[in-house]
């Protein structure tokens, strides 16, 4: 017979938690794909504009909270609601491709593709979090959360920056040629 004592379970009324760092990268991801669904709304039709604003504006809010708090809001539901994203555009893509009138709405591949990768891996990294229900350390320091989101900062500016110059707003913003 085993007499060792297991943990207790967590209740489902608790809030989960994320460790400092995975709430940085989570928060960075989230960002990164705001900004970039902000900049390819200017450029649609006035309902898509209005779907990639409100997913914009859910992202970049969701993002500030995550950064500011210690546990993310709405935790539970963000591996589901990470790919509303990538739906709309797999829905806009076939809906294109059956389309008989010819007039498919694009989105331009890279921005999306890349909003989509930063939106999977928040739903991905979510789901595991949700799935493990493992308490969380807070005693990893000051120095290792800010390492950790300037690691985080630098790898979504790699994916985030290039796409957003490949949308409308950043081909205006580049070809106005102000000088300073």
């Amino acid at each position: 017979m085993d007499t060792r004592i297991l943990p207790a379970a967590p209740q489902p009324t608790q809030r989960l938690a994320a460790a400092p760092g995975v709430r940085a990268f989570l928060a960075v991801a989230a960002l990164g794909a705001g900004l970039i669904h902000a900049a390819l709304a200017p450029s649609a039709p006035p309902l898509l504009l209005g779907l990639l604003a409100l997913i914009a504006t859910a992202e970049l809010a969701w993002a500030v909270a995550t950064l500011t708090r210690d546990r993310p809001p709405f935790f539970e539901a963000v591996p589901v609601s990470a790919l509303a994203p990538l739906v709309l555009w797999a829905a806009l893509t076939v809906a294109g491709a059956t389309a008989t009138t010819g007039s498919a709405i694009v989105l331009p591949l890279i921005p999306m593709g890349a909003a989509s990768l930063l939106d999977l891996a928040i739903a991905v990294w979510a789901a595991v979090l949700v799935r493990r229900r493992k308490p969380v350390r807070q005693q990893a320091g000051a120095s290792r959360y800010v390492l950790a989101l300037i690691l985080s900062a630098c790898a979504v500016s790699l994916v985030t920056i290039p796409a957003l110059g490949l949308t409308q707003a950043g081909i205006v913003a580049v070809t106005l040629h102000h000088h300073h």
